[in-house]
């Protein structure tokens, strides 16, 4: 049986920001962990870390059973002292660095299967309150701010056009010595809105009052200052 961890739902020293794929989420958040010295918390890698262990171990995706128990005999942690913005964040695996492979083609096409299992779902958003109680965080993921800490202090949704979208994933693969054809990465974008917006846990939604903010014609700086303005004065709220 999984505990469920109750987390403290007023006055969360958090920043919780939702989006599709592409809208931007990780880059501005691992800007905002850095610059406000908050701890930086990406729910979706840990998914992805889920989806590989089921890889590796040959599980088949749609066993929740199995995931789930290979899940809770690992160790999976965030490492936030990494000095490169673009890298502020290793995720370790039973002390092995996986951040780049769990951002493999495979494990891209076959993480949206295993974060649909209820029983993974909980026990992940149960290991996120627990990292986001230890320290002040931003969270980032698809849940955050409707599930995992709905009462965080600052609430973001961002989203940006599909054709936006599109040529950042192409660019961040590049980055990674990775290609893909522009009509695919389109499509596994479209196939993976749609199965987070259709899921029965934790659909991807806008948050209950969460910021909206569209990234389309914004460059990285402006969203960032528009955030960090709109969490300090949050913050001051909350401490007056």
């Amino acid at each position: 049986m999984i505990k469920t961890i109750n987390i403290k739902q007023e006055n969360n020293n958090i920043i919780t920001i939702d989006g599709p794929a592409g809208s931007g989420k990780s880059t501005i958040a691992k800007m905002l962990a850095k610059e406000l010295k908050l701890n930086y918390i990406d729910t979706g890698a840990m998914y992805r870390a889920i989806t590989l262990l089921a890889i590796e171990n040959k599980i088949d995706l749609n066993d929740e059973k199995s995931i789930l128990g290979i899940a809770k005999k690992s160790d999976l942690k965030f490492d936030n002292t990494v000095e490169d913005i673009d890298k502020y964040t290793k995720v370790l695996l039973n002390g092995k660095d996986i951040t780049l492979e769990i951002r493999s083609k495979k494990v891209g096409e076959a993480v949206s299967i295993v974060s649909k299992l209820s029983a993974v779902r909980k026990y992940l958003v149960n290991l996120q309150r627990e990292m986001a109680l230890k320290s002040p965080s931003v969270l980032e993921g698809r849940d955050t701010g409707s599930v995992v800490c709905p009462g965080a202090i600052c609430k973001i949704y961002l989203t940006a056009s599909i054709d936006e979208r599109v040529e950042r994933r192409k660019k961040q693969l590049c980055r990674n010595n990775q290609s893909s054809l522009e009509d695919q990465i389109k499509c596994e974008i479209e196939t993976r809105d749609k199965i987070d917006s259709s899921r029965n846990d934790s659909p991807l939604i806008v948050p209950d009052g969460a910021e909206v903010i569209d990234t389309t014609c914004m460059n990285i700086g402006e969203v960032f200052n528009f955030i960090k303005d709109i969490y300090i004065k949050k913050l001051k709220s909350v401490k007056n």
